[in-house]
């Protein structure tokens, strides 16, 4: 029991030292960007469109995968296509959106692009 105490302390000194040294600097943004919520900001292309979701989608706080998912929008929400991050024509772009029906009702947030409908124009 006795050797014990002194290693648990050898350990907390060598988590405080590298916490002193910055070790965990190194990670914290990684943390908060995945947890930060990005706004409009963020977009590089302006669309405007109401429209839906044609799959069950994961609803993003930003951007990508690497950004926390806040919920599921289910097939055929109704969301308002703010913009876009990246070119609408990509498939690795991402669009910023105001849930109209469901669970996420009047909630802002990012969904990929390949997962929300665009309509077809007829002239």
């Amino acid at each position: 029991m006795k050797f014990r105490a002194p290693a648990r302390l050898a350990v907390s000194a060598a988590l405080a030292l590298s916490a002193a040294a910055g070790m965990t600097a190194a990670t914290a943004p990684a943390a908060s960007a995945a947890s930060a919520t990005v706004g409009a900001s963020a977009c590089t292309e302006k669309i405007k469109l109401d429209t839906t979701v044609n799959a069950a989608v994961r609803f993003h706080t930003g951007p990508g995968t690497s950004y926390t998912a806040t919920g599921q929008l289910n097939k055929g929400t109704g969301v308002y296509w703010s913009c876009n991050k990246g070119s609408a024509g990509s498939s690795k772009s991402w669009g910023y959106v105001k849930v109209y029906t469901g669970a996420h009702k009047g909630q802002w947030g990012w969904v990929s692009r390949p997962y929300i409908d665009t309509p077809m124009q007829t002239d």
